[in-house]
């Protein structure tokens, strides 16, 4: 436990009262800026000075994003008696809080704080006398019948590890110590005021009566506050009082981890709040975190924070953070003692290296020995074994893909938070090896949980005859939570048995075939660098097989001499104007939303729209495995 700042909540006040908060972003380290120097210091020079990143039109995050603020105002709307700081201007907000505090018992909403530098607004605030309870809201999912169990028998809770003495989780980390950060501030201001910290979120092992819940919350607007977040106004059109009997939100005491955690994050943001005035950038060592640094934009971009860190490092090629696991190689030590001596090519990466403590070679080493001298000599590479695994596979041949959402806000009554719904599967079918391909499809149109007319729909078509493909285990994972939904709630054996079946062969696997699982295993190009997703697969199969372009060529577009992936040949539509694409999960998901509960739900037109771009990108997964099938079998 740190000691409290001698910093008083007078002193707050006297400079609020005198002006000298002002709303320049610049001046103050706000919790969201914290969250990113924490992740990587030299982030939080760029993100000052808005530099742009890739997840600015990143569909995958807005998406979590929209699920946080229905998260939010649920748990906001469990306080009825609370009022809400709705003030975007740090002045006008600490002004708000100024003349709210001093109430005996409030319950504050977006309440703002400032003490030396560092400014939060907590989502939910209770005062009672000299009690301050801050209650951080997050849309990560808990399991509360889990936490009980481990409580129970004794184990550390759900924030810690098993192992490691007890440790707070890794995966855990940033929420605690976000709440942390804002304890911080209220102990500076509040010196001797008690204070409660606690996270609420949704906690999976309940579920909600209330049918249709997520078409309940509209979406008013995104916008960016001073402070560069982003919020949203969230509207209920519900019955509120129902919300509150019936929600599926936990609040959790979190005292013991903000104390454990108080003096690293209490050092940390003095040292951010240090960089901010003179305004500098924080040096920081090029590591292994530098791979998936969301500053490392295109390079035509003016402002590029990964290029200023890295320098002529960042234009290396092949470069080795595009190595199969790279930090997984002796923990990561491998790639920062390379990085520290500047030694950044994929070919920087000795051999001899590749191996296990006892000098074998293990399955994720032998994927890394086939990508460094492949790449090198720019071959591909095809196992001689693969042909007989494909000999093995009895035809018909089908492949699937499923198109789910599991979002934090159930979309059903019964429903737990992050249950997926299965709303589409495509499959394409060879009966012989020189058969064309057959496509069949099916769609949820229905305002209706899809998942027992999913899985009847597909037994009927699938059968128990050949061989099933899948890319990945997403598809197998969601038959197997299909099946253990229908427990108590749908009555066919039939589809229950054949669940049942194509999910065990009785050995304990799944008889769904895994391509991804072959590929890992037989094949590699160097187009596809260290993935091994679908898409990556058949980019590199469809620019160097010509073959099997002109077999397809409704999927055949090129751009400045170049061709390009068939899933960027997917026509867009024009849906209220605006031209708009599905090309991958995400918009497959918030395409299905628009479609069933968006503002035009009601409009056939425009619903046709988006059911159309649905089928056609399903309908390329399921086909893009089929080329990449034969392609093996040609070579």
């Amino acid at each position: 436990m740190v000691t409290a700042s001698a910093r008083s909540d007078t002193l707050w006040r006297e400079d609020i009262d005198a002006g000298k908060v002002d709303d320049n972003y610049m001046n103050f380290l706000a919790k969201s800026d914290f969250k990113v120097a924490r992740t990587c210091p030299a982030k939080l020079y760029y993100k000052k000075l808005k530099y742009p990143t890739t997840q600015d039109d990143d569909e995958y995050l807005e998406l979590l994003e929209q699920g946080g603020y229905m998260i939010d105002a649920t748990a906001k709307l469990l306080f009825p008696e609370a009022i809400a700081i709705n003030e975007r201007g740090s002045q006008r907000a600490l002004q708000a809080t100024q003349e709210l505090i001093t109430q005996e018992n409030v319950t504050l909403l977006e309440a703002a704080f400032l003490s030396n530098g560092k400014f939060a607004r907590p989502d939910i605030l209770l005062k009672r006398g000299n009690h301050f309870t801050i209650i951080e809201v997050k849309a990560k999912s808990y399991n509360g019948v889990e936490a009980r169990a481990r409580l129970d028998a004794g184990k550390p809770n759900l924030f810690r590890n098993l192992s490691k003495k007890g440790e707070i989780a890794a995966k855990w980390q940033p929420y605690l110590e976000d709440v942390t950060f804002q304890a911080l501030i209220l102990r500076e201001l509040f010196p001797q005021a008690q204070i409660t910290c606690e996270l609420m979120m949704p906690d999976t092992s309940l579920t909600t009566s209330i049918d249709k819940l997520y078409s309940l919350f509209e979406l008013k607007q995104l916008t960016l506050d001073e402070t560069g977040y982003p919020r949203a106004s969230v509207t209920f059109t519900g019955d509120v009082n129902q919300l509150r009997r019936d929600h599926f939100l936990t609040r959790l005491n979190v005292d013991a981890e903000v104390a454990e955690l108080m003096p690293t994050v209490a050092s940390a943001a003095e040292t951010f709040v240090n960089s901010l005035q003179p305004f500098t950038k924080i040096p920081t060592p090029l590591s292994l975190n530098c791979s998936d640094c969301e500053y490392q934009v295109a390079n035509d971009e003016k402002q590029n924070g990964y290029r200023e860190c890295w320098g002529a490092l960042a234009d290396v090629k092949p470069h080795i953070f595009e190595m199969y696991r790279l930090g997984q190689i002796a923990k990561g030590a491998l790639a920062e003692q390379l990085i520290a001596q500047g030694k950044v090519s994929l070919f920087d990466i000795p051999e001899a290296a590749l191996v296990k403590k006892d000098g074998t070679v293990g399955e994720w080493d032998k994927r890394r020995l086939l990508q460094l001298r492949h790449t090198q000599a720019n071959t591909e590479w095809i196992d001689p074994t693969l042909r007989g695994v494909m000999d093995s596979f009895a035809y018909p041949l089908h492949f699937i893909d499923f198109e789910t959402s599991g979002l934090a806000v159930p979309y059903h009554a019964g429903m737990h938070p992050y249950e997926n719904v299965a709303f589409q599967w495509s499959c394409h079918t060879l009966r012989s090896p020189d058969a064309e391909p057959e496509h069949a499809e099916w769609i949820n149109i229905e305002e209706a949980f899809p998942n027992f007319a999913f899985a009847e729909s597909l037994m009927k078509y699938l059968g128990t005859q050949g061989t099933f493909f899948m890319w990945a285990t997403h598809e197998n994972t969601i038959l197997k939570g299909v099946r253990r939904q229908m427990d108590g709630r749908y009555d066919n054996a039939d589809v229950m048995s054949w669940l049942e079946w194509v999910t065990d062969d009785g050995a304990g696997k799944s008889r769904l075939v895994d391509m991804n699982a072959l590929t890992l295993e037989h094949y590699f190009h160097p187009i596809m660098k260290g993935k091994t997703s679908i898409k990556k697969v058949v980019d590199a199969i469809w620019k160097t097989n010509p073959t099997l372009r002109q077999r397809f060529p409704a999927y055949l577009k090129e751009e400045n001499n170049q061709i390009l992936s068939p899933y960027q040949s997917l026509p867009p539509l024009v849906i209220d104007g605006k031209e708009v694409s599905v090309s991958e999960g995400t918009g497959a998901i918030r395409a299905y939303q628009a479609m069933l509960y968006g503002s035009q739900k009601s409009d056939v037109n425009t619903r046709e729209q988006w059911k159309k771009l649905l089928l056609q990108y399903c309908e390329l997964d399921t086909l893009a495995m089929v080329i990449v099938y034969l392609h093996w079998r040609r070579r």
